[in-house]
């Protein structure tokens, strides 16, 4: 049975099935993205002064990436060029030009992609925050994986009846030789006593196979002492009703708790969000992950190293920023100094542009971006432009990258674990002593923040706050729908060839749908560029 309008379009409508099908769908994704659109506008005019953290200034925020999102609008833009010049070679029975044009298109979009996964991985990789407790925030990078929390521990608590620790995943290198010390029910002289157990673990697979065990079977026990329980709080209840003498039940009794100790200390580094704060005592230290599990032994150098660029300071009232943390977490007058210079610099900007228009300055302008976020380094000795973006290009690309050798003679070392605080905090500050001389934004300096010190850490992902969870949200599913249109154009060069020579108008209604909604997904990036990166 042949489907009528595949080909010819219908007289009611002027289209034929596919292309009122497309345009159908088309109406669904503009709701999609209209949603999207709505809730940025609504989340950036909510933002209450004052109360909320300011809402991010798009090119303040991508800065030498808003060459990259440009580069990418035009990109976009001629590949809708080619996909029309596709169609029309179809149209004239010219299969060679449609093949180049249709690769040309997908060349485009793979060169899309490249460029977001370059933009993508610079962010979440090669760019941090770090909020102090006065709502200072430090932007740069956190070097050397610092961002996890080291610890040298000698054993490990957790409960069998919960889930798998987590801390399994933490160590550093090979897993650490360990005893299992635990208690579980057995039958003794047809007695059913709580008895002693011992298992050596040499890996992480052995550990695995012996916690399903000895959880299954702690997780029998639990169930078999509930049940013995409740049908002695039954016949307790039975013999108060009929007045006679019963004896208490006892509660159920179950000790899931396990113990692994290591027969050599081990390396563990966590992830922040994982585990609850180090506490320390004369003791030892101990450290619990947030499924309960607690690890004892010491905790290592409690800082993160870091490499500041720039300094926001827009959550700090004016009148404090002079006192701020943030100047004793640096210890480097020269960053002090230049920024309070580039501050004076944008403020000078600023009063003329007022003065200009015969007005004052706005008081939420004097708390904004323009003069509260500038860098820790001079002016006069920053790189020229184009170096600066091809800096930030090749770390986001991983290109030389994860290499610090220009820092390592200036680094602390973080291998010694037997300091004391205010010992590290003057080494933090010596360290970055040395580097005062370094201001230029080629060599930063390097500093290390403690813990303690710090109220919120992240990389500039979806978790940083609104602005970045919507950004990645919208930006991400653009570039899936670019994918998603890329395959189905590759689709029709690749296997279209049987349908060009049996029906070629058929062919060229489907790349003719197909390029529709190549010029809905170039037409959402020429909203969502200015947008996300320009306002």
């Amino acid at each position: 049975m042949e489907i009528p309008y595949e080909v010819a379009p219908r007289r009611d409508t002027g289209l034929f099935n596919s292309k009122l099908g497309i345009w159908l769908f088309l109406a669904s994704e503009v709701m999609l993205f209209g949603g999207l659109f709505s809730a940025y506008i609504f989340l950036r005019v909510g933002v209450i002064e004052g109360v909320d953290a300011p809402w991010p200034w798009g090119i303040n925020v991508h800065k030498t990436f808003v060459v990259l999102g440009f580069v990418n609008t035009l990109v976009l833009i001629i590949s809708s060029v080619f996909v029309v010049f596709g169609w029309i070679a179809l149209k004239e029975r010219n299969w060679g030009r449609f093949q180049m044009f249709m690769y040309l298109t997908v060349a485009c979009a793979a060169i899309f992609m490249a460029l977001k996964t370059v933009e993508y991985r610079s962010k979440l990789t090669q760019h941090h925050d770090i909020k102090l407790l006065d709502n200072s925030v430090l932007e740069g990078k956190i070097l050397d994986k610092t961002f996890d929390v080291p610890f040298e521990g000698n054993s490990v608590e957790f409960n069998l009846a919960g889930s798998a620790p987590g801390f399994i995943h933490d160590i550093e290198g090979e897993f650490p030789v360990m005893k299992a010390t635990w208690k579980e029910y057995a039958t003794v002289d047809g007695e059913r006593k709580i008895v002693d157990k011992e298992a050596e673990i040499r890996s992480a697979k052995e550990f695995k196979s012996w916690f399903v065990r000895a959880r299954t079977k702690a997780t029998s026990d639990l169930i078999a002492e509930r049940k013995r329980y409740r049908s002695e709080v039954a016949a307790k209840n039975k013999a108060l009703y009929k007045e006679e003498e019963f004896t208490n039940p006892k509660g159920p009794v179950v000790d899931t708790k396990a113990i692994l100790t290591a027969e050599s200390a081990f390396q563990l580094h966590s992830r922040r969000r994982q585990v609850s704060p180090i506490e320390r005592s004369d003791k030892g230290d101990s450290m619990t992950y947030l499924d309960g599990s607690t690890v004892k032994g010491t905790a290592g150098d409690d800082r993160i190293k870091f490499e500041p660029h720039y300094l926001d300071m827009q959550l700090v009232p004016i009148h404090k920023q002079k006192d701020s943390m943030v100047w004793d977490v640096l210890g480097d007058s020269h960053m002090k100094d230049a920024w309070y210079e580039n501050r004076e610099v944008a403020y000078e900007h600023m009063e003329e542009y007022y003065e200009g228009r015969k007005k004052e300055i706005p008081e939420s302008m004097l708390r904004g971006y323009y003069i509260n976020i500038q860098s820790l380094h001079g002016k006069e000795h920053a790189k020229p432009f184009w170096q600066e973006f091809f800096d930030e290009f090749k770390a986001g690309a991983g290109i030389g990258g994860g290499d610090h050798s220009d820092h390592a003679e200036h680094s602390h070392d973080q291998g010694d674990h037997e300091h004391h605080d205010d010992h590290a905090e003057e080494e933090a500050h010596a360290a970055a002593d040395d580097h005062g001389a370094h201001n230029d934004h080629g060599a930063h300096s390097v500093v290390m923040i403690p813990r303690d010190k710090i109220k919120f850490f992240n990389s500039h992902g979806p978790r940083n706050n609104n602005y970045y969870a919507i950004y990645f949200t919208m930006t991400a599913l653009h570039g899936l729908h670019v994918i998603g249109g890329a395959l189905v154009l590759l689709y029709f060069v690749v296997f279209g060839k049987p349908l060009f020579l049996r029906n070629p108008e058929h062919l060229a209604n489907r790349v003719e749908v197909g390029g529709l909604f190549w010029h809905f997904v170039d037409l959402i990036w020429i909203f969502l560029f200015p947008l996300m990166y320009l306002l």
